[in-house]
């Protein structure tokens, strides 16, 4: 084979990075363009993997985030909670889908999207829209799921939360009963804890995500709040504030998978004003919580 000069090699690089990049931006071109649901919502398609799309009827998990141009003014990522939104039937009547729902039902999983929502100045004001009257919605469709999985899931840990009841009373007697000093550790803060289950991996940093089932009882036994009623668990971003901190400091010292029982002083929870109707002031609450995977 004749060797090719350098001088010729340079040129006949350039020329393969000048190809490269040109077929990279008509993929670009193919891939992400400008478009208009039927109901006259527009939206541009960053991707289109050709994947599953949702049918009427199925829930859709997505992430998303609300730009005014290139500022973003809300991100599920930070809030640490995924929206979810269960496609409106088609047989509706009378039922007008809003620019995101119009959207989300046309696209695959794994794609992404922008929203283009037009704004009256009432609604610019209280969003915060400062550049023109358009708000951007960024979607990126993360997961499908049918009416009969999602039940099928939910009642799964439904299911649970009599034996969780049983386990939490159990629990609140034998603190009463100062049975479980042996067992409990405690924070430089005050917050006392007892883990029953390790899990596995890495405890969260500050700003990770993480979703946690729980269960919520005063120390006489009575219970203000449970995830395991309805299935679904709270998700939040560690370390940010958006829990109490006696939370925010005990879920913090769990790995993906692990169960503890918190018991969570009032400085450390609601404090002297408390939550009212359910939870009284100086109230020391117990929680049993679950780290999902």
């Amino acid at each position: 084979m004749k060797k090719i000069s350098f001088k010729s090699q340079s040129i006949f690089m350039r020329l393969m990075l000048f190809a490269a990049l040109f077929a990279l931006c008509c993929f670009s071109c193919q891939k992400e363009k400008k478009l208009t649901t039927p109901d006259g919502h527009e939206y541009i398609q960053h991707t289109d993997l050709g994947k599953e799309k949702p049918k009427p009827g199925d829930y859709v998990y997505f992430h998303a985030q609300i730009r005014d141009g290139e500022r973003i003014l809300r991100s599920s990522r930070q809030d640490g909670v995924a929206p979810v939104m269960q496609i409106p039937l088609t047989d509706e009547p009378g039922r007008e889908l809003s620019p995101v729902e119009s959207v989300i039902k046309l696209i695959g999983l794994g794609d992404s999207v922008t929203v283009l929502i037009e704004l009256d100045s009432m609604q610019q004001q209280q969003m915060g829209i400062t550049s023109g009257n358009i708000m951007y919605y960024d979607v990126v469709l993360t997961d499908i799921e049918t009416e009969e999985e999602r039940q099928s899931r939910l009642d799964v840990v439904r299911q649970r939360e009599s034996e969780i009841a049983g386990k939490v009373g159990a629990t609140v007697q034998q603190y009463s009963a100062g049975q479980l000093a042996a067992e409990i550790k405690t924070t430089a803060s005050g917050l006392k804890y007892i883990i029953h289950e390790e899990g596995s991996g890495d405890t969260p940093k500050p700003g990770n995500n993480v979703s946690v089932h729980y269960y919520g009882v005063l120390t006489d036994g009575t219970m203000f709040d449970t995830s395991f009623k309805n299935g679904e668990p709270i998700s939040f971003p560690i370390g940010m504030g958006r829990v109490i901190q006696g939370w925010d400091e005990g879920i913090a010292l769990l790995k993906p998978g692990g169960k503890a029982t918190l018991f969570i002083p009032s400085l450390l929870g609601y404090g002297e004003q408390g939550s009212p109707p359910v939870i009284p002031p100086n109230a020391e609450l117990i929680f049993y919580v679950e780290r999902e995977k």
